[in-house]
């Protein structure tokens, strides 16, 4: 990954490839790019943000070292990796200069969203999430206030 210099937070969202490159705003958004995603066999892409500071917003979930490492382990068998071993990066735009998008495996579905694939990556590091969580209530319900 490219880590800039200052960075301290990474986030990694999983979601639909055409989604992801087509609709920067809510507002961009098209019945065709919905349709496609929610209903047929879709290429998937890792959404990469670096961030220099932290939000309030943030919900702020403690860890310990071997779970970051079950995450991590988790989020690097997302991306799709070239023969030698390199992740791939998809070479459009982010929608700032702090992000971009990377190839990733696996097809986003109505069943199958960027929601239910956060809730595997916690369940994964022993984190109590939900049973299947298509929308983000379902992940944040379990998390501490």
């Amino acid at each position: 990954l490219e880590i800039l210099p200052g960075t301290k937070y990474v986030s990694f969202g999983w979601g639909d490839k055409d989604f992801y490159i087509n609709t920067p705003e809510w507002k961009d958004l098209t019945f065709k790019t919905a349709f496609k995603a929610l209903f047929l066999k879709s290429e998937t892409a890792l959404h990469v943000t670096r961030y220099s500071t932290s939000y309030s917003s943030w919900k702020k979930l403690k860890i310990c070292p071997s779970q970051i490492v079950l995450l991590n382990m988790y989020i690097e068998k997302s991306f799709c990796e070239t023969d030698n071993g390199r992740l791939q990066k998809i070479s459009v735009p982010g929608y700032y200069e702090t992000d971009a998008f990377y190839e990733a495996k696996g097809s986003f579905s109505l069943f199958s969203t960027c929601n239910v694939w956060v809730n595997r990556a916690l369940k994964e590091a022993g984190v109590e999430t939900s049973i299947w969580s298509p929308f983000d209530f379902g992940v944040l319900h379990h998390l501490p206030k």
